[in-house]
């Protein structure tokens, strides 16, 4: 990715090439029918201010059950060096469920208990999932055939895209993520999705987005890498009887968040 900080923004670029508009669509086309999955996530962010770098890193595992419209993931977070708002661990391990329009998400040390918040609804209860979203970050942007590329000894081919910063913050609105990616008060400078997609299956292997914001004299970038796994496999996803007892429960989010 390098040298993509200098390049403006999917506007300013040229009109996507046929190639590229022809994968993502039979890609979409694909993914339409899948009705369960796995993914890992990978997230790094690096912020500098002061003249001071801090470095926040996130990994994870989850399922999604189409049919029965229900999501699990846990996330293990290090905040590296710096203070959490909240007094709690620099480390944290968090789960989180959706059952819906309900999500359930695990408060992390030194708060118990659970936050719980309506999702917004769509017309497809699939397109607020990681795979949906992510495809439609490329379907509302101008995209680029990048050519065959190896992913774990398997040929795919990598679709590339460079976002509008109107794209990033309505998709991110719709997920409820505004705030935890850092777009509620900052500036998005620059934005690139990759898509590594299986040409056998004409399904999502891989997924990346890279982003770099400013808020005031701040930087940060931060890259979150999503791989997809296990299509059409059974998934089972239970909601702990703990998140749904009503005096575990924060309606406006976990305190300190």
């Amino acid at each position: 990715m390098a040298g993509c900080t200098a390049l403006p923004f999917g506007d300013d670029r040229p009109p996507s090439d046929d190639r590229a508009l022809e994968t993502i669509d039979r890609t979409a086309a694909a993914a339409s029918d899948v009705e369960t999955y796995r993914f890992e996530a990978r997230m790094r962010a690096s912020a500098t201010a002061d003249d001071r770098e801090r470095t926040a890193t996130a990994e994870g595992s989850g399922a999604v059950n189409v049919s029965a419209e229900r999501l699990r993931a846990t996330t293990r977070v290090d905040d590296g060096d710096g203070p959490l708002a909240a007094g709690g661990e620099n480390e944290a391990t968090i789960e989180t469920y959706v059952d819906g329009n309900t999500s359930y998400r695990q408060c992390r040390p030194p708060w118990s208990g659970w936050a719980v918040e309506s999702v917004p609804e769509s017309d497809r209860w699939r397109d607020a999932t990681p795979l949906s979203n992510h495809l439609t970050l490329l379907e509302r942007s101008r995209v680029y055939w990048r050519g065959d590329r190896t992913v774990d000894g398997n040929r795919t081919v990598l679709i590339e895209a460079y976002p509008t910063r109107e794209t990033i913050q309505s998709l991110a609105e719709r997920r409820q993520t505004a705030g935890e990616t850092g777009l509620a008060d900052a500036s998005l400078e620059n934005a690139t999705a990759r898509l590594w997609v299986d040409p056998e299956t004409d399904l999502p292997v891989r997924s990346r987005l890279r982003l770099e914001i400013a808020r005031g004299d701040a930087t940060a970038t931060a890259t979150l890498t999503t791989t997809y796994r296990g299509y059409g496999e059974p998934v089972s996803v239970t909601i702990p009887p703990a998140a749904t007892v009503e005096e575990n429960q924060y309606e406006l989010g976990c305190p300190g968040s």
